[in-house]
């Protein structure tokens, strides 16, 4: 039973630690306060606490304690978040059980670039040099524009601290069937108006085969190397430069690459302690190569984008407004020609208190598009005090997500699969006076959505703060491949033609609870929890109309489908949750921790031929749960050694190889060791 096993690590746990404890005098610990400084959900700094807008933030810390190496391992430990892989083997990450394109994904605050059917790969993304992760939930277009429908995760880098120099150097090796070697160094330096920061991150892998039977690898063994370099200049104390730059190139299985440059120039102007006008210039390309059916695929985006913001503060209220240009282009293999994006774009946003006890944030957007109808984007967002220990927050925002290059201009021809997919662009200026082509939509209108969020802040007391928001997303317009019905011209018998459509309206609704208790100097406990529902409100129709038929089990009648049997959207969890306990002993130098993560059940697709309809009666991906542990002791302030072992109790999935032959996605890596010492200067 996974409960023995949880009391049995935690027994474990309690008794390593303890001894490392008995001799430490109460007085002599020293609590590790958290900078709690949040940028994302404003683009101003605010405390965490007064916030209201649900928002997550991973300190430096907490990355550090858990062992990870890349974004992606420790996005997973975190509530409402989910990686899925989809139908095109892509894995992308679901927060609030939308789908990864509806998620931006930043560094700094500017975007990054390079999605494979929506998702981007985050394990691109190395945690070395991270100070912070902040994680928005919720439509944030009113102030970051398309991509950011379902929320915003922005990845903060370190700044050079004041007169110092500072660095380390740390080696890690894991073994198991992930085995992994990374090695980092980063380096520090702040004197009188210069400052440096730098660091090189190299990661390997041999790769690993959770199929031996298939003639394909779960993943092919890469190397990478990721650079980035960071310099400040204060002219004075009213005018800073800010140059930043990141690099990072990938080779998988000695035919496929990966190369993401990023690079961010921004001067900082404050005019007086009122006004401040921020200068940014920011532009970056993502290129890959790969193998596809023999020949060669490439792809090579880039995004140039110019801001002007100005931030303008009163004596209780801040307002910050600002414009911009994207220019956004893309060369791909399975386009005619490199097609361009050009979107201008004004934002403004309003945060002041009417009342001493409420915070009311207003902020507005409008995107004019070259390829697309304008979108407008309004979001206001409150929080109300209501006594010393109880905080109500609520938002309520307008989302929008663009329709992509690939949507609008891909022309993907799978003749061993017997199939094709077309932008509607596309599909229109090879066919367009074909009956059943001309009768379509020429063009695709951005999604949009409306979310809901509304909560509660507990703090009983100074080391017990629970969080408990409610949320609901009702997305429409909602772009989804579509079969076209009649053939083409020049195409072979049986060739199946896709091409992209408006059509669906889903919606996402739940609720995350997280508590996190001081249980006294050396524990802290961190909990997670969330309930969610996904459906799609056609299916519902579809199920109430009793036009859809289902069997139980292959040798059973078909019997009318009825809503309580509806499960909802596919590759979604109705229950996830995550347990985080850390110990931490300042006098020793030494920290542990246990982490749990729960998922329930998911499917991936209707087996029961429901109208593609997901249904109790399908085949589901079992729940699983992981435990992972990690160890630290500090040596003279100069040197770190970490031990740790993920999947603790070596779950691999294996009941779901029969329900899902040939799909890895569904299996786990099996148990992991690893060992990271650090060395501080």
């Amino acid at each position: 039973m996974v409960i023995n096993k949880v009391f049995v690590i935690l027994v474990f746990f309690y008794v390593v630690v303890v001894g490392q404890e008995k001799n430490v005098k109460k007085d002599s610990i020293k609590e590790n306060t958290l900078d709690e400084v949040v940028i994302s959900a404003t683009r101003t700094a605010r405390q965490l606490s007064s916030i209201p807008m649900p928002v997550t933030l991973i300190s430096k810390r907490q990355i550090r304690n858990t062992g990870t190496t890349r974004l992606k391992d420790i996005l997973l430990e975190q509530t409402g978040i989910n990686f899925v892989t989809d139908q095109s083997g892509f894995t992308g990450v679901q927060l609030q059980g939308l789908s990864a394109e509806y998620t931006m994904i930043m560094i700094d605050g500017v975007p990054l670039v390079g999605r494979n059917s929506g998702s981007l790969d985050l394990n691109r993304i190395t945690v070395n040099n991270i100070k912070q992760i902040e994680i928005f939930k919720g439509p944030s277009s009113s102030l970051y524009g398309s991509e950011a429908l379902g929320g915003v995760i922005n990845i903060i880098t370190e700044n050079p601290k004041h007169d110092r120099i500072k660095g380390d150097i740390s080696y890690f090796i894991r073994s198991g069937s992930r085995n992994e070697l990374d090695i980092n160094t980063n380096f520090l330096y702040k004197k009188e108006k210069l400052g440096i920061v730098a660091g090189v991150n190299l990661n390997s892998s041999g790769g690993f085969d959770l199929s031996p039977e298939t003639p394909f690898k779960t993943t092919e063994k890469h190397q990478n190397y990721t650079g980035n370099l960071k310099l400040t200049y204060d002219f004075s104390d009213y005018l800073n430069l800010l140059v930043s730059q990141r690099y990072f190139y990938e080779k998988q299985a000695e035919v496929n690459t990966q190369k993401d440059w990023n690079s961010n120039v921004e001067f900082r102007h404050s005019i007086n302690d009122k006004w401040r006008i921020n200068y940014t210039f920011y532009t970056t390309r993502f290129q890959a190569e790969s193998q596809f059916n023999g020949s060669t695929s490439l792809f090579n985006q880039s995004l140039i984008r110019p801001e002007v913001r100005l931030i303008t503060t009163f004596k209780n209220s801040t307002l910050n407004t600002g414009f911009g240009i994207n220019f956004d282009a893309l060369d791909r293999t399975f386009f005619d020609k490199k097609e361009t994006f050009n979107a201008k774009y004004v934002f403004a946003q309003y945060d002041f208190y009417p009342i001493k006890k409420m915070n009311l944030i207003i902020g507005t957007r409008l995107d004019n598009h070259n390829k697309y109808e304008s979108a407008f984007s309004p979001k206001i967002s409150m929080s109300y005090k209501i006594n010393d220990w109880l905080k109500a927050k609520g938002s309520i925002g307008y989302g929008f997500k663009a329709p992509d290059f690939r949507q609008l201009f891909f022309n993907f021809n799978n003749s061993a699969g017997g199939y094709i997919v077309l932008g509607v662009r596309t599909l229109h200026e090879l066919y367009g006076n074909e009956p059943n082509v001309n009768i379509l939509d020429k063009d695709l209108k951005p999604e949009n959505s409306i979310g809901y969020n509304f909560g509660f802040e507990l703090k009983p007391t100074s080391n017990f703060k629970i969080n408990i928001n409610g949320f609901r997303n009702d997305i429409s317009d909602l772009i989804n491949t579509v079969a076209l019905q009649g053939g083409l011209p020049g195409l072979n018998a049986g060739t199946s033609v896709f091409y992209y459509e408006n059509r669906d309206e889903v919606f996402t609704q739940g609720i995350e609870l997280d508590v996190n208790y001081k249980l006294s100097n050396n524990f802290r406990l961190i909990l997670g929890y969330q309930y969610l529902e996904a459906k799609d409100k056609e299916e519902i129709n579809k199920i109430k109309s009793g036009t859809v038929f289902f069997a139980r089990t292959s040798s059973s009648p078909s019997e009318v489908l009825k809503i309580s049997d509806y499960f909802g959207l596919p590759n979604r969890s109705k229950h996830t949750a995550n347990a985080k306990l850390f110990y931490q002993n300042i006098e020793y130098d030494f920290s542990a921790n246990v982490r749990a993560i729960f998922r329930s059940k998911y499917a991936l697709f209707d087996t029961n031929n429901s109208q593609n309809i997901v249904d109790t009666y399908d085949d589901f991906v079992a729940s699983n749960t992981q435990i992972n542990v990690a160890v630290e002791k500090t040596f003279f302030n100069v040197m770190n050694m970490q031990f740790g072992v993920d999947n603790l109790f070596n779950e691999k999935g294996l009941t779901n190889r029969e329900a899902f032959p040939n799909n890895d996605a569904v299996l786990l890596l099996g148990r992991n060791f690893y060992t990271r010492f650090r060395f501080n200067f």
